[in-house]
């Protein structure tokens, strides 16, 4: 028992580490309260945990090459594009630490609490990014969001309580979909094993279920109806799950219309949890449905896949696509209207999830490995850009936020005169967002819309170039403030001392580096799909 158990114990080492870190720090919470031990510990946790990720994959680099090497008897999988999104989550944790550091003097009560439960959402993405069964991707779920919900509701104001209960209803709902979804499918396949329902097909069993039921035995005239075979009623239910299970997850990206909980939660949250939801949570949800994506729609063998063949009523590409252009306008033309940066963000965050469904239609539509592994790693690419532009983004808003003691746009003029390169970290953060060169954020763009191109998908990158346009006015807004409106207040910003950080500048070469040289993360994250996909 010990010999086989071992492997799996090591392979899990990093999630073992983040969740006993944020017991010590719960306990820690119980003992001494002091926040420097605090913050030492989750410092000392999260890059062991990091650490110990990048050295299981050097060691383990042969055996992860197969599609995914199965722990605890097929639960849980061990394969680079799962040690991507850890590391993905592991470098968000990490910046999360690092605002909390500068923003906890707005952190009254509960500081060791604070910590520990983002720790412990942070081991719940980690196992949902693993999961190769419906079940345990439902608890991974419940365990990702839950402690948010929780974090959510540590801000001090009214707003942030209101949105933790909006949150914690809204997510339930959701993620009863997704349980749902994954009922129905192990009714009609006998497994809830991700990687085994295309091999298993539709299963005998489900004959059981719906034996006898066609239309001729409701006395319905042959002639006008059809009798449905028991194939045909499959169809439909398998129709039914997969929407179900896409409702579930779709929520986590904020696509419209699952998207009315992200404007008050990233207002109400405290600003580090905002970062955090923003990049680490819909990353997360990207990763378990790409794990979908990659296994159902067997990309492997598109032309005999009988559940591609199953979904191709209805288009569920063409819904995606519909989808995806409402995600964007609803996110970009409501963000224009806000006056309170973090709501910004919210529905920028919005319309950021408008565009990686471009990536998903683009690998439904594959009709090649090829062609399938370049849009995945284009869409895997993208949330990695991401990721570095919101941490810039949230960095200096809450190194500007501390001084100026609002989020509204008015309380951000004129400092682009005294806090110089803070606010160049947060106008580069814009640019990338927006998309314009030489940022990261142009170049994963790029990336992303010409996959959307070559997969036939040319009218819906027309929407998104619109969108992108509509986008600039709101986030030109904030670098308008910065540089070019003077601060009413200009006395109490006058005598800031030096805002230059090492941090700031690690950020900053990341954003406008990769930029001009993209190709470390782009080989990276097609490396990690290949090992998928091949």
């Amino acid at each position: 028992m010990i010999p086989t158990l071992y492997p799996d114990l090591l392979l899990i080492l990093p999630e073992i580490i983040i969740l006993l870190t944020g017991s010590i720090l719960l306990i820690n919470g119980v003992t001494t309260r002091s926040y420097k031990i605090t913050h030492l510990l989750s410092i000392i946790g999260a890059f062991s945990a990091l650490f110990a990720k990048l050295i299981i994959m050097y060691i383990y680099s042969y055996e992860l090459d197969a599609s995914y090497s199965s722990i605890f008897s097929g639960t849980l999988v061990s394969n680079k594009l799962e040690s991507l999104f850890s590391i993905i989550f592991l470098v968000s944790l990490i910046a999360s630490l690092n605002l909390i550091k500068v923003y906890k003097n707005q952190i009254t009560f509960y500081k060791s609490e604070f910590y520990g439960m983002l720790f412990y959402s942070t081991s719940g993405m980690m196992l949902l990014a693993r999961s190769n069964e419906m079940i345990t991707a439902y608890v991974a779920l419940e365990l990702t969001t839950l402690p948010l919900i929780g974090l959510v509701s540590l801000g001090k104001s009214y707003v942030s309580k209101e949105s933790a209960i909006k949150y914690l209803i809204l997510s339930a709902v959701s993620t009863s979909f997704f349980l749902l979804g994954a009922v129905y499918i192990y009714a009609l396949t006998g497994t809830t094993f991700i990687s085994s329902a295309t091999d298993v097909g539709i299963n005998v069993h489900y004959g059981n279920i719906f034996q006898g039921l066609t239309y001729s035995n409701v006395n319905m005239p042959s002639d006008i109806f059809t009798p449905i075979s028991y194939l045909d009623i499959s169809n439909v239910i398998i129709i039914i799950s997969m929407i179900f299970i896409f409702i579930g997850l779709l929520f986590k990206l904020g696509v419209f219309p699952f998207h009315s909980w992200i404007p008050d939660v990233y207002q109400g949250a405290p600003t580090p949890i905002t970062m955090f939801l923003s990049v680490a949570s819909k990353s997360a949800g990207l990763a378990i449905l790409l794990r979908i994506l990659l296994s159902i729609f067997d990309i492997n063998d598109v032309s005999s896949s009988e559940w591609n063949n199953i979904l191709k009523w209805p288009d569920i590409g063409i819904s995606l696509s519909i989808m995806s252009v409402l995600t964007m306008f609803t996110g970009n033309i409501l963000a224009i209207r806000q006056n309170n940066i973090k709501r910004m963000l919210g529905y920028s965050s919005i319309a950021q999830a408008g565009y990686l469904l471009i990536g998903i239609v683009a690998i439904i539509n594959s009709d090649t490995i090829s062609n399938a592994t370049y849009v995945s790693s284009v869409l895997v690419a993208y949330i990695f850009g991401y990721m570095f532009t919101n941490i810039s983004a949230f960095y200096s808003i809450i190194l500007i936020q501390k001084d100026s003691y609002s989020y509204k746009f008015e309380s951000f003029s004129g400092y682009g005169r005294v806090k110089i390169f803070n606010s160049l970290i947060l106008t580069i953060a814009m640019l990338s967002l927006i998309g314009i060169p030489p940022t990261i954020g142009f170049i994963t763009k790029l990336f992303l819309f010409s996959s959307g191109i070559s997969s036939g998908y040319s009218w819906l990158i027309m929407f998104a170039l619109i969108n992108s346009v509509i986008s600039a006015y709101y986030y030109l807004r904030v670098v308008k403030h910065l540089y070019l409106v003077p601060n009413k207040d200009q006395f109490k910003i006058e005598n800031f001392r030096n805002d230059f950080s090492i941090f700031g500048l690690i950020l900053f070469i990341i954003v406008v580096g990769f930029g001009f040289y993209p190709d470390p993360i782009y080989n990276f994250c097609y490396d990690a799909i290949s090992s998928v996909i091949n």
